[in-house]
């Protein structure tokens, strides 16, 4: 084997083999497919670092990206080869700021790197939810006319920037300090540039919000998913989640999937028919 930078001839191999692995590498999907593996001026673009066999098969891969977050695949194995580790520890984009995979997978990286006993802002191993869109179990009034999904886009800029600053502090352990507020604009720009974030509007009023964070033709990943605390125990996410699950099935989307460490948003995503397949470990440097 080989444990090298991947370049561009890798694409197919890489592509082909994060498509058998999909629940737990979507974000790696979801970048590779909109920013290839060299385009460096594309914002998703990262250093790429694989497992090739003499044939070109890939069966494991470690990318970085330009926000210093490594997301790590393995396959069927059960640890990071450490010649791959040694490869990308050669040649890392920046300094790493997390690492995320498998739960198992992305430990061992953590291990390492030397970073199991950093200090985190979040490192959790959150149960990882799967649903075949077609077992979508679709809420009695998701499609009533009191409840309307609009693009975010619609929504008043300064609510969206609110929202998802509270989403960065409770569900991933951010500082509240002046630089969320710069990362927060970038992700929203770039989720609305890419149409891959909706509010849900009841009497008139915004009380949820919903995005997917990694598309690609067959499969979407859910989140972020926020409600404002005062708009809970309503549903509201449930039918939001539900309508842009019907939104993209129309568009012959087949899967979904998502990961939560919350009971309350677990029991939601169960009632839609989300069926837990493994663990997705999201660990967040300080």
């Amino acid at each position: 084997m080989q444990y090298r930078k991947l370049h561009d001839t890798d694409f197919d191999a890489a592509t082909a083999f994060l498509a058998k692995h999909s629940a737990t590498c979507m974000v790696l999907r979801g970048n590779l497919r909109a920013a290839g593996i060299e385009r460096r001026r594309h914002p998703l673009s990262g250093n790429w670092f694989g497992e090739v066999a003499p044939d070109g098969g890939i069966s494991a891969i470690v990318a970085q990206f330009g926000n210093g977050k490594v997301f790590v695949e393995v396959g069927d194995q059960k640890a990071i080869p450490k010649g791959l580790t040694a490869a990308f520890i050669a040649d890392p984009l920046k300094p790493v700021s997390g690492v995320f995979g498998d739960a198992d997978a992305a430990q061992d990286m953590l291990c390492q790197l030397g970073l199991e006993d950093a200090a985190y802002a979040i490192n959790v191993s959150d149960v990882l939810y799967e649903l075949d869109l077609s077992n979508l179990i679709v809420p009695q009034n998701a499609r009533a006319d009191d409840f309307q999904m609009v693009d975010a886009e619609k929504i008043d800029r300064n609510t969206l920037l609110r929202w998802l600053r509270a989403y960065e502090i409770e569900a991933l352990g951010a500082e509240d300090t002046p630089s969320l507020d710069s990362k927060i604009a970038s992700r929203l720009v770039h989720a609305l540039d890419a149409r891959t974030m909706w509010g849900l509007i009841v009497d008139g009023k915004t009380v949820s919000l919903s995005g997917f964070n990694a598309i690609v033709p067959d499969m979407v990943q859910v989140g972020p998913v926020w409600t404002p605390p005062e708009e809970r125990s309503n549903g509201y996410a449930r039918i939001l989640v539900a309508k842009t699950l019907l939104a993209v099935r129309a568009r012959g989307v087949k899967r979904a999937i998502l990961s939560t460490d919350s009971d309350a948003a677990a029991k939601a995503y169960e009632a839609l028919g989300f069926e837990k397949v493994g663990r997705y470990r999201l660990a967040l440097l300080k």
